[in-house]
């Protein structure tokens, strides 16, 4: 062993040439999933060359359907070496398997993907039953991961309330059909965790899941990502053209988050490809087919835009056969105490600090009116870990809630005429205070732990003037 570590010392290109004489994928990634490294193989089986890739997230590769599922995500979340099949390169099927390189610590240094085209082989083997057979077994450990993987990153999924627990059910018996469905719910509750958990479960888990915000792309934009367009279609198009977020959901599923935000125009072109499941890339003049599923969100009342006639009624028939309603915090509160220590748990480890939560604070937790949901819940305990000392005090917890121009605490008020108007004037104190200190809607928005869209309508009802540094900076 010495002996070949000195001579490959001595002859580095000599390694290399010899992982790229192997006729199977090696693809070799950091640990956090960044590309390090493929041989020729991988480079075939990716259909992209090493300097597309490298660097690149192996999640974001995922989702851009190069290959479907990552071993290396896969390995890396489930923190032990994994075996599934691939499905790359047009339908082409990889036997796929994931090693952790850990050093002494047992820390992960590197990952290392090692892929096996098996397509021929399932096509003409005598023994074909037990090639289906493998696939399947396969298949199913693919489930019970995703089913694991969800579990382990979701914190959305440690709710044991009664609110909750009706939409839980729920979940598993929508993704064994391939209906279109609709996730209902308050900003922050967990719908596009809720999309994913059900594509996770479904047929289509080897599938890409690829999410597109309707209200974070400008309308001239949002039309060339979804359906994609032809070369020259217009000014700044791509020489080559460019395939949109339908074409890389093939045979998996497509996420439509705040569908109500959909411009009228293109209701009527979703509407069709929902129908028909073909679609028109813009500039060009024969329609596509698309394997698509399609989950949409939403937590605006799009019976209300219905009747207003800002949502189209036909198209709401055809997204709303599922429906997937999540329950907002401030009526699930049996789930506070339990969210509120796995986020602990996490921004402990994060910051490799070990802070604690005084009684005071978990008791003000069941108070709060939470507008925010679990995403509010997530933000305010990591500032509270951040910036609190070795145990997060109710002082701390005030320091971040009370309203520094009114006095009044949100857990703690005494003089108000109704919590209505309480909530309202302490929403409307947050925004303002948000966007005066971040001077960017997108990052007040991130900073209150609400979307940009729905900061925008809570400026446009309270009549909140924008300053123009912030005009400036709505897309940024």
């Amino acid at each position: 062993m010495r002996e070949l570590i000195t001579f490959l010392y001595e002859n580095p290109k000599l390694f290399v040439d010899i992982l790229d004489s192997i006729k199977d994928a090696i693809y070799i990634s950091d640990s956090n999933g960044n590309t390090l490294w493929l041989n020729k193989a991988s480079e075939r089986m990716c259909r992209l060359p090493k300097d597309k890739i490298i660097g690149k997230n192996v999640k974001d590769l995922e989702k851009q359907g190069i290959y479907s599922p990552s071993v290396t995500r896969m390995a890396l979340e489930l923190n032990k070496n994994v075996s599934t099949v691939q499905i790359v390169n047009e339908g082409r099927k990889y036997i796929a398997t994931g090693h952790l390189v850990k050093d002494e610590e047992g820390k992960v240094i590197v990952t290392v993907a090692h892929s096996r085209d098996i397509t021929e082989a399932v096509k003409n083997t005598t023994k074909l039953h037990e090639t289906e057979g493998l696939l399947k077994k396969y298949s199913e450990e693919i489930r019970k991961q995703s089913t694991i993987a969800i579990k382990q990153k979701s914190s959305y999924w440690k709710r044991k309330s009664k609110s909750y627990e009706n939409a839980e059910k729920l979940m598993p018996k929508i993704a064994n059909v391939d209906t279109t469905v609709m996730i209902i719910g308050e900003t922050g509750t967990g719908k596009s965790m809720t999309a994913e958990k059900i594509h996770l479960l479904s047929k289509r888990k080897s599938g890409p899941f690829v999410q597109i915000n309707c209200a974070s792309l400008p309308e001239s934009l949002l039309e060339s990502e979804l359906f994609g367009y032809e070369k020259g279609s217009f000014t700044g198009a791509a020489s080559q053209g460019k395939s949109g977020l339908i074409q890389a959901a093939e045979r998996g599923t497509l996420f439509l988050d705040e569908i109500g935000e959909l411009p009228s125009y293109l209701q009527a072109k979703l509407l069709y490809f929902v129908q028909t499941k073909q679609y028109l890339p813009i500039g060009a003049r024969k329609y596509q087919q698309a394997d698509v599923r399609i989950i949409t969100a939403t937590n605006q009342n799009l019976d209300d835009m219905v009747a207003k006639g800002t949502f189209r009624s036909d198209l709401l028939h055809r997204l709303n056969v599922l429906t997937v309603k999540l329950p907002p915090l401030r009526e699930s509160l049996e789930d506070i105490e339990e969210l509120a220590q796995h986020f602990l748990h996490i921004f402990n480890q994060k910051y490799d600090v070990k802070k604690t939560f005084s009684k005071e604070v978990l008791n003000a937790f069941y108070k709060h009116s939470w507008p925010g949901n679990v995403r509010e819940l997530e933000n305010l305990i990591e500032r509270l870990v951040i910036l609190s000392d070795e145990q997060i005090t109710e002082e701390d917890l005030n320091q971040h809630l009370v309203q520094q121009n009114s006095g009044i605490s949100v857990f703690h008020a005494k003089n108000f005429s109704s919590m209505t108007n309480l909530l309202e004037e302490t929403e409307q104190n947050l925004i303002v205070d948000a966007l005066e200190k971040y001077k960017s809607t997108r990052k007040a928005a991130k900073f209150l732990g609400v979307t940009q869209s729905l900061l925008m309508r809570r400026v446009k009802k309270y009549n909140i003037r924008i300053a123009e540094e912030n005009e400036t900076k709505m897309e940024d």
